[in-house]
């Protein structure tokens, strides 16, 4: 889909993200701004050391922000009573698998019951035609068999994030069942791959920690340099994002499931081909790898099906896995050499994308 298809449909329409100041929520913040849409956002108020030095740094005037705890089901259900979005864009979660070794219960009510406070804040809401709630491609239950997940494949987790994202899909199929198929409000779940690109300053996230070791002077410690993911760049996730929003809120019983976006290329990339392949193009030859003992249980090879939402949404991706490593270091360049132009620069970044579509 175009981007003038994609701004003909989401042109002054109410689009309401949670999780909005985070990687991922910046981006769609970017993505739909350009398309002329009139985005309410709701997160927790954001530390400047985290993703937020994206969001703060793109100046995003016409977003209206609420600052607020996904679990505070009572403020969440003001918001969207009183904004009446048209659509929901779900991203608000507790994101990364060592802190949920670390803070499980944080995990487990942020991803469960944040997902639950959306969807009981929802089901009554005349105007909504749809919600899209993010979980994760690692829902499914992985017992190292090298295969392929689609999205009938078994959910489960090994760890408290992937076992809080399995939870969360199980939940929003037992109120789409019960609840959502007597309304008009069309409901989905995605499951993206690993995602990289711009603006990305997550902890224990390979992409932000190659560019803390380069501008902070940190040691680069690299977890499993052999496990292999379906790494694949932002903006392609959201155009499938996107996408389905235009489909969903049009016909929400064809519509209305789960969707793998993942990359279609077919390669062994591994956490350490990812890494020698963006220092190489960022620094050149000098760079030193140091590789930390692993200790926390993770899922040595995934890899995720499309072939739905190919077919059903006529979704594509777009960037090579030479053009995403390209995209991404171009976008950390300008921050690093002149941050005031990533506004700018950003917004182009989007144009190009979709330029050729």
């Amino acid at each position: 889909m175009d981007i003038k298809k994609f701004k003909d449909f989401y042109k002054n329409k109410k689009i309401l993200i949670t999780g909005h100041t985070g990687f991922k929520g910046t981006w769609l913040c970017l993505f739909l701004d350009y398309c002329g849409a009139k985005i309410i956002g709701y997160s927790l108020r954001p530390n400047p050391q985290d993703n937020y030095l994206f969001y703060k740094s793109v100046n995003l005037k016409n977003v209206k922000s609420f600052y607020g705890n996904i679990l505070n089901k009572k403020k969440l259900l003001l918001i969207i009573k009183k904004n009446k979005p048209d659509l929901i864009f779900h991203l608000a979660a507790q994101s990364l698998v060592i802190k949920s070794y670390l803070y499980p219960k944080l995990t487990f009510e942020t991803n469960v019951i944040g997902t639950s406070n959306i969807l009981e804040a929802c089901k009554k809401q005349k105007k909504l035609r749809s919600i899209i709630i993010a979980t994760s491609d690692k829902c499914y239950l992985n017992l190292e068999k090298k295969k392929s997940f689609s999205e009938n494949s078994e959910l489960g987790g090994n760890d408290p994030y992937s076992a809080s994202k399995a939870m969360s899909e199980r939940l929003v199929k037992i109120y789409f069942d019960r609840i959502y198929k007597k309304t008009t409000i069309g409901l989905a779940t995605v499951r993206a791959g690993n995602v990289i690109g711009g603006g990305d300053f997550s902890e224990n996230r390979i992409i932000p920690d190659i560019i803390k070791h380069i501008t902070k002077k940190k040691k680069l410690l690299i977890r499993n340099p052999k496990s292999y993911r379906p790494w694949q760049h932002v903006f392609d996730v959201l155009s499938g994002y996107l996408n389905l929003g235009v489909k969903l809120s049009r016909n929400y019983k064809k519509f209305s499931g789960p969707y793998n976006f993942g990359p279609k290329y077919k390669k062994n990339y591994t956490v350490i081909n990812l890494v020698h392949k963006f220092l190489k193009k960022l620094i050149g030859e000098n760079y030193k790898i140091v590789y930390s003992k692993k200790d926390l249980l993770e899922s040595n090879y995934l890899d995720i099906n499309s072939n739905k939402s190919r077919s059903k949404l006529q979704w594509r991706g777009k960037y090579s896995s030479s053009k995403m490593i390209e995209k991404s270091i171009d976008w950390y360049k300008v921050f690093i050499n002149n941050p005031k132009k990533i506004e700018k620069y950003s917004k182009e970044q989007i144009l190009e994308y979709f330029s050729d579509l």
